[in-house]
C-alpha cells in the first residue's frame, strides 16, 4: 500500500526541553493564556484554537475525522515535556506544583460536562473522541477514574464514535495509568526522535525520562500508535543521522500505525521552519522501505 497523503487541519494537540534551558527567544504571546501569536516570521502557520474547557469542537482532524476533544487539565497547560515547537507555547507550570497548585475537576465533573457537551453534537457526525487539551492527559491525577466515566458515557450517547488517547509517553511506567489507557480505541505515542540527544532538544522533557524508558512502556500495551514531529531550523530532527535512528526506534517499537506531522501551528519559539513536503514523504518513504511499516504524512 502505498504511503497516504493528508492536507487537512487537525483537531490534535500534541504538547509534549531540559528545564532552565532557552532554546531560543520567545516570539510574542497571546495575553490569555499564553498562546503564541503570529508575528512575520510565521505569517504562513495557524495560530492555535486552545480548549479552556473539558469539552471543545467539534472539529476536523487529520487523523480520526470530526472529533469531539477532551481536555482534562484546565485552562493552563500542563506537561512534562517542553517541546519548542508546541503550539500551546512553553511549559510554565513544573511538575512539582501540579499536585498542589492545579485545581484539577473531578472525574464526575468531566463526566458530566463531556456529555453535555455531546448531547449538544449528538447530529454532527462525530467519529472520534480525542482526550488531549492543554499538554499531557496522563498527568491528570484521576485519570483511570475519568477515562471509565467517559467509556461508560460514550458508550451511552454515541458508541459509534472511537476514543483515542494522545500522549508524550513519558509515564507509562504507572501500571493504573496503563490501564487507563487501554480503556481507549487508540492510543497514539509521540516519538520524535531516535537518540537521547535529539531527544532532548526536539522534547525538552522536564522529568526523568528518556527513549529507553519510552520504548519500555510501549511493549506494556496491547496496541499503540506512533505519532512522531519533524522540524527544521534552531532544532532539526530531519538529518539523514536523526531519521536512520528514528526508523531504528519505531521498527523496535512496531508500533500499528505512524503518523508524521510537519510544522502547520505556530511555535512559541523564533528560528524553527517547517520541513518540506518532500522531506515528511522521504522519511515515511524509508521507514516503509526499512521496516515495511506504513504511514500518514500531515503536510
Amino acid at each position: 500500500m502505498p504511503t497516504h497523503r493528508k492536507h487537512s487541519s487537525d483537531l490534535s494537540i500534541p504538547a509534549q526541553g531540559m528545564e532552565g534551558i532557552e532554546l531560543c527567544e520567545k516570539i510574542r504571546l497571546n495575553e490569555n493564556m499564553a498562546i503564541p501569536s503570529k508575528t512575520a516570521e510565521y505569517e504562513h502557520l495557524d495560530e492555535l484554537t486552545n480548549p479552556t474547557s473539558v469539552f471543545y469542537g467539534p472539529l476536523p482532524s487529520r487523523r480520526f475525522g470530526l472529533s469531539a476533544g477532551i481536555n482534562l487539565l484546565g485552562q493552563d497547560k500542563i506537561c512534562s515535556f517542553d517541546c519548542p515547537y508546541c503550539e500551546l507555547g512553553r511549559t510554565e507550570v513544573r511538575m512539582k506544583h501540579i499536585k498542589k497548585e492545579i485545581p484539577f475537576k473531578s472525574p464526575e465533573e468531566i463526566q458530566s460536562a463531556f456529555r453535555d457537551g455531546l448531547r449538544n453534537h449528538l447530529t454532527d457526525g462525530i467519529q472520534s473522541v480525542v482526550v488531549s487539551g492543554n499538554g499531557e492527559p496522563t498527568l491528570y491525577p484521576h485519570l483511570y477514574e475519568a477515562m471509565e466515566l467517559l467509556v461508560v458515557a460514550k458508550n451511552e450517547l454515541l458508541s459509534s464514535a472511537r476514543l483515542i488517547v494522545l500522549t508524550n509517553g513519558a509515564h507509562l511506567d504507572s501500571r493504573r495509568t496503563l490501564s487507563a489507557l487501554e480503556m481507549a480505541d487508540e492510543i497514539s505515542v509521540k516519538v520524535d526522535a531516535g537518540n537521547e540527544e535529539v531527544f532532548k532538544s526536539v522534547n525538552s522533557p522536564l522529568v526523568r525520562s528518556n527513549l529507553t524508558k519510552i520504548i519500555a512502556g510501549t511493549r506494556k500495551l496491547k496496541k499503540f500508535s506512533v505519532q512522531a514531529f519533524f522540524v527544521q531550523g534552531t532544532v532539526d530532527n530531519t538529518t539523514n543521522a536523526a531519521v536512520e535512528e528514528w526508523i531504528e526506534v519505531i521498527g523496535m517499537m512496531a508500533p500499528q500505525k505512524v503518523y508524521i506531522y510537519g510544522l502547520k501551528r505556530v511555535p512559541p519559539i523564533t528560528g524553527l521552519k517547517a520541513a518540506d513536503e518532500d522531506t515528511l514523504y522521504t522519511i515515511a518513504s524509508k521507514l516503509k522501505r526499512r521496516t515495511s511499516l506504513e504511514s500518514l504524512v500531515f503536510t
